[in-house]
């Protein structure tokens, strides 16, 4: 008979209307306690919650900052919205911090925040961003997790012509440090995000 896998615990530190120092401070701490074993920071470019003028850091700078300043702990983002950065772009940020961190990153992905959230939305437009429709962000997330992985894996240039994303001549150099890559953890409210889940994700 299967063995149930058993739970893990960890800390969610929502890195805004905090200094980088508290933060610094928590991860430490729970660095040095063997029952946490992952650590996660979200990926919101201004606050969400409290003082919206607060400050907020942004995600992924902060983890690799915070990756060099550890040494057990696993970690990543729950979740990276896809709708920020590229997705070619993001799988070398990742390879960074899989690298900077020893190989502890957890991939967490989403399609981005959703349009009736508008203190998550409003970052889209003070940041220059686009925030298309659910389709379109599903449909991103899709290509841009095909994309992150064959960065990650294959050997030789390639180019991808999909329906939201297009590379010339892509290449992943580094690779991360784990193998096949880092584990891909995807997040999100839809069906439609949990079949990309179930095609995509490792966690």
């Amino acid at each position: 008979m299967p063995q149930t896998p058993r739970p893990s615990f960890g800390i969610m530190t929502a890195p805004m209307q905090i200094g980088y120092h508290d933060i610094l401070r928590v991860w430490r701490e729970a660095d040095e306690i063997a029952e946490i074993e992952h650590a996660w920071l979200f990926d919101h470019l201004m606050p969400i919650g409290a003082d919206p003028d607060g400050p907020a850091h942004e995600g992924w700078t902060l983890l690799s900052a915070l990756a060099a300043q550890t040494r057990r702990l696993r970690l990543g983002l729950l979740v990276t919205s896809n709708r920020i950065r590229p997705p070619a772009m993001l799988a070398k940020i990742a390879t960074t911090v899989d690298i900077v961190s020893g190989g502890r990153l957890d991939f967490g992905i989403g399609a981005g925040s959703r349009p009736d959230q508008p203190l998550a939305r409003r970052e889209y437009e003070a940041h220059g961003l686009p925030f298309h429709d659910a389709a379109h962000a599903v449909g991103s997330l899709a290509e841009a997790c095909t994309v992150i992985r064959r960065l990650w894996t294959e050997t030789e240039p390639f180019d991808f012509h999909g329906t939201y994303h297009r590379l010339t001549d892509a290449f992943g150099n580094p690779k991360p440090i784990q193998r096949p890559h880092p584990p891909i953890l995807i997040g999100g409210r839809s069906a439609a995000v949990l079949r990309i889940a179930a095609e995509h994700a490792d966690l």
